[in-house]
């Protein structure tokens, strides 16, 4: 199911998906697909909803959909049954771990819509969603947080998001090399390429990245180390 689903992305398939029908197939993938137990089919769902969502998610009518519902699984972790038209909602796992796990999936959704967001009226929206991108960095899953950081690296360029690049770097760098744990030091490794794949090589140089970077090599902790050598390797 989830690679017929996928296939509707290829850039080789002419199709078009009518708002009943994009809803059934949301529906399903926050349903069954985010909240099954096997991290490959998780992962399979995660990708599939944020390229739908991006291919299919243009239009002012798919936009009113699509942002409250997406919102609505973030807050709650719990799937729009009622979208799931024909399909039977008996099998819909619906327990607390299921529910955190939703929430980790859908963030990446919530990238692609934003690309749709309108630079100017919805620029609150955009900053709130690249901050749910950067708070997801810190999930103990390098597939999770690999998949943030494309959807983020997408949105440098909207809303006021250009004159937040310093802060937002400031942040992942500090995190960067002095986070508690491994998956926070690499997540926030994933945040600065992302800012910097999104906003410019430039970057680089402009706020000395790669100097600091080098610097945490050479003379800091054990930890901070690790941290830099992720960011450098990305």
């Amino acid at each position: 199911v989830l690679l017929a689903i996928s296939s509707l992305t290829d850039s080789s398939a002419k199709v078009k998906l009518d708002l009943p029908v994009l809803k059934i197939v949301i529906g399903f993938l926050m349903a069954f697909g985010l909240g099954d137990g096997n991290e490959a089919v998780r992962s399979a769902s995660r990708n599939a909803s944020r390229d739908i969502v991006a291919k299919f998610g243009s239009s002012e009518e798919a936009i009113s959909f699509l942002l409250p519902q997406l919102e609505s699984v973030l807050k709650t972790g719990q799937a729009d049954e009622s979208s799931l038209g024909p399909i039977s909602s008996e099998k819909v796992p619906r327990s607390v771990a299921t529910t955190d796990l939703r929430k980790e999936g859908v963030v990446v959704s919530l990238g692609s819509i934003a690309l749709y967001l309108k630079d100017d009226t919805d620029a609150d929206k955009i900053d709130g969603i690249i901050d749910m991108l950067l708070n997801a960095l810190t999930t103990p899953s390098e597939e999770v947080q690999s998949s943030v950081a494309l959807a983020l690296s997408k949105l440098m360029k909207k809303g006021r998001t250009q004159q937040r690049i310093e802060a937002l770097l400031n942040n992942l760098m500090t995190e960067c090399i002095h986070g508690k744990t491994l998956a926070s030091r690499r997540g926030a490794a994933y945040g600065i390429s992302a800012v910097v794949k999104g906003s410019g090589i430039a970057s680089l140089k402009k706020y000395d990245v790669v100097k600091r970077l080098e610097e945490s090599c050479t003379s800091g902790s054990p930890s901070s180390k690790e941290g830099a050598l992720f960011a450098i390797e990305l």
